[in-house]
């Protein structure tokens, strides 16, 4: 009886040890993760939606170190700008007592990324330093990413196009600084490059473009300018505006907010009939839009697609129409589909995107 008492309360003690440490386990894992959730976006949907664009622009523009470099800077920046985000939320919007504590647990990752993005990204101006007549723009789109943080309003229309447009936007610089596109400074020695296939392989010219022999071709031959080409020629041919580049941008801005209303319609908006029509009507604009790009494109002086038309309207057009089926059949579920769900549709659709501009512009 003894005996058995004691076998007795030895395994109620066993049991409330293992309790013990189940708990304790299930705390550390518990604030790994939100130690995780301070310094990494936790959305994969998110991270495909904010970096493809830059790696899209690698793949049309050629790989460099400084596009690689700029893409880099890029992920540091976005990491940053989620962190900022979330201090300004709490900073606008909790209580005080809650503002305090949580201000400095959101605060020390924003700064630490600032730091380190500042650190990276500064050396890509200095060796393109072409890029500076982006940071207006961006500068634009920071302040307006941040208002909406400080409003709450990321997950509206307009602050997720702010998004949309500055990732969409590094296909633009990520191509411009590929080895396709990218050429050096110095304009007689953009000249000489340029025409080193067809100078004589041992002349001056060929062999050094600051050469006094290299810069007599250049003056003797300038470059195209707005003197001598239409506008608007003259600037897609330029190392800023790269003709590819534009396009993927563009390509990559309507795509992935596409994305955007078809995640409304399957979480937050699910049901929302006025939500369901925008998302249809967005959907069905860019079918037609992918089916007739290409010819409106190669109508256009100067902005003809690498491929044949009809070839580029197939792999344009026919991935669109898949974007149309999954805007149409998903949210029409009764019952939400659970995020990590919709986030592997999504995680599909972005890779497709992806393939297909980069097969159609390269």
């Amino acid at each position: 009886m003894i005996g058995t008492k004691s076998d007795s309360l030895v395994a109620k003690k066993h049991t409330i040890r293992t309790a013990r440490d189940d708990n304790a386990a299930q705390r550390r894992e518990h604030s790994k993760r939100h130690h995780q959730k301070l310094w990494l976006p936790d959305q994969p949907g998110a991270w495909a939606m904010a970096l493809f664009p830059a790696i899209g622009g690698i793949v049309v523009g050629g790989v460099s170190w400084r596009n690689v470099w700029l893409t880099a800077a890029w992920t540091l920046c976005y990491c940053f700008q989620f962190s900022a985000a979330r201090w300004l939320g709490v900073r606008a919007h909790e209580a005080k007592d809650v503002r305090k504590r949580h201000s400095t647990i959101y605060f020390v990752p924003a700064a630490v990324y600032l730091i380190i993005t500042a650190i990276v990204g500064i050396p890509v101006f200095v060796f393109a330093p072409k890029l500076l007549w982006w940071i207006p723009a961006y500068a634009v789109l920071a302040v307006l990413s941040f208002w909406a943080a400080w409003k709450r309003s990321e997950r509206t229309l307009w602050g997720n196009a702010v998004a949309v447009i500055a990732a969409g936007g590094m296909a633009l610089l990520s191509a411009s600084l590929g080895s396709r596109f990218f050429v050096p400074a110095a304009p007689h020695e953009r000249f000489t490059s340029r025409l080193s296939p067809v100078l004589a392989p041992n002349s001056a010219a060929a062999t050094d473009p600051n050469s006094p022999a290299a810069v007599a071709v250049y003056q003797s031959n300038p470059l195209p300018g707005p003197h001598s080409a239409g506008l608007a020629q003259y600037y897609f041919s330029s190392p800023l505006l790269p003709k590819a580049g534009v396009i993927a941008a563009l390509a990559f801005i309507l795509t992935e907010y596409a994305s955007v209303l078809f995640v409304k319609t399957m979480i937050r908006e699910h049901g929302h009939v006025g939500y369901y029509a925008l998302s249809i009507g967005y959907h069905v604009l860019l079918v037609a839009l992918g089916f007739t790009s290409p010819t409106l494109l190669r109508a256009a002086s100067g902005l003809a697609l690498p491929r044949s038309t009809f070839a580029s309207t197939l792999l344009w057009g026919v991935p669109t129409v898949i974007l149309l089926l999954r805007a149409t059949i998903f949210p029409l579920t009764h019952k939400r589909m659970k995020p990590v769900h919709i986030g592997m549709i999504e995680a599909a659709t972005s890779v497709m995107n992806l393939v297909v501009i980069a097969l159609v512009l390269i």
